[in-house]
């Protein structure tokens, strides 16, 4: 469920979001980029996506690295590139991709 117009805190936290993928991301960053409270944005997260805002973020980190993944299967190897997306835990992110996209990372990157 996504509305149409986000809130104002939406945008900016998604863009803070965009521009901080890689790091560590808490809600006092959100708070700091947002200027709402961290309450606030919690339940703007739920309503506009229905994802809390960890939730949105290791989607996010998900998807860029599928993309990823895809684009450079030659070139870099899934570890790198879960990295560079900001998944510390090689383990948890295998765990959670397959679970999202159906196909491990790994043979993703070996699929022609």
């Amino acid at each position: 469920m996504v509305h149409a117009t986000p809130h104002k805190a939406i945008e900016l936290a998604q863009e803070y979001i965009r521009l901080h993928l890689s790091e560590k991301i808490t809600m006092s960053d959100l708070r700091n980029a947002s200027g709402y409270s961290e309450r606030s944005l919690q339940l703007l997260f739920k309503k506009h996506f229905d994802k809390t805002p960890f939730e949105y973020i290791e989607e996010e980190r998900l998807v860029l690295a599928f993309d990823l993944i895809k684009r450079h299967k030659s070139t870099k190897k899934t570890t790198e590139i879960a990295l560079n997306v900001g998944c510390k835990h090689l383990g948890r992110f295998s765990v959670k991709f397959k679970a999202r996209f159906g196909i491990h990372p790994s043979v993703l990157a070996k699929a022609a």
